[in-house]
């Protein structure tokens, strides 16, 4: 029997949504994820080689890393890291080609594990990953789901926000996302407070003090192309979250998979 739930209803439909727009899937089986940034080294190195057209030792990976770490742990609430991100100084490596943006990586990972465990650690639904690097991330709830989007919202400011040890990730993150795949329709200021919210596709930059969200409402239609994603990479999507193919042949699911539904619109936009 085929399984129906938030995965398989909003999870892995944005997740083949954020392959047609050009990203590419990354199985945690498949990438080395450094213990403490949870950087894709192995994603990071290629791509910093190739944005800066150099070679680069382990040694050397190792230590650009460890500069990153060490910029996500001022509490200057990410300045540092951004600063770093966007504005490369003579002789440091460049993190992303704002120049040429095709010249990047652009890579997905489903459930990817924010440490320390000990302290609750918190796995979103979806990490966008930029050159390895994981600079944003998608929660997805289903339509209707007990407390809703407002909940969530509620989980990430009281129990990873104000926690310490999160603090480093919430530097690096520039984007948090959240989605219940229901339209947002009542009229609203555009910040609001999570008390406010009751459904829709939300996002901020996050601050660890005062965070607010911005909710989402698509003006223009996208009118740029998809790409095609194979029943076999679906399937292949499926069976790495530990879901049956079979999934792919419930009404729903082909549903949930069309470019137009809300969390869907959201993630192309």
């Amino acid at each position: 029997m085929a399984t129906f739930n938030e995965d398989t209803r909003v999870k892995i439909p944005a997740t083949i949504q954020f392959m047609r727009i050009g990203y590419d899937y990354l199985s945690l089986k498949d990438i080395i994820i450094h213990h403490s940034t949870r950087i894709a080294v192995d994603v990071f190195k290629d791509s910093i080689e190739k944005i800066n057209d150099v070679s680069l030792t382990g040694e050397k990976v190792v230590k650009l890393i460890e500069e990153i770490d060490a910029l996500i742990r001022n509490n200057d609430m990410g300045k540092s890291f951004y600063k770093r991100l966007i504005s490369p100084v003579d002789g440091e490596l460049r993190l992303i080609d704002f120049d040429n943006i095709d010249n990047n990586s652009f890579g997905v990972v489903d459930e990817l594990f924010f440490c320390p465990e000990s302290k609750g650690s918190f796995r979103p639904d979806i990490t966008i990953l930029i050159n390895g690097i994981p600079l944003a991330f998608l929660e997805v709830k289903k339509p209707n789901n007990e407390g809703g989007i407002q909940a969530e919202f509620k989980r990430m400011l009281n129990d990873r926000l104000s926690v310490p040890e999160f603090k480093k990730y919430i530097n690096m993150l520039q984007i948090v996302s959240f989605s219940n795949n229901m339209e947002y329709e009542e009229d609203a200021d555009e910040i609001i407070s999570a008390e406010d919210i009751k459904a829709g596709s939300f996002y901020t930059t996050p601050n660890g003090n005062n965070t607010s969200f911005s909710y989402f409402r698509e003006e223009q239609k996208y009118t740029g192309t998809y790409e095609d994603i194979t029943t076999d990479t679906i399937a292949y999507v499926l069976k790495d979250n530990h879901y049956s193919p079979s999934v792919m042949e419930t009404p729903e699911f082909q549903t949930n998979l069309d470019v137009n539904t809300p969390c869907n619109r959201f993630v192309t936009s």
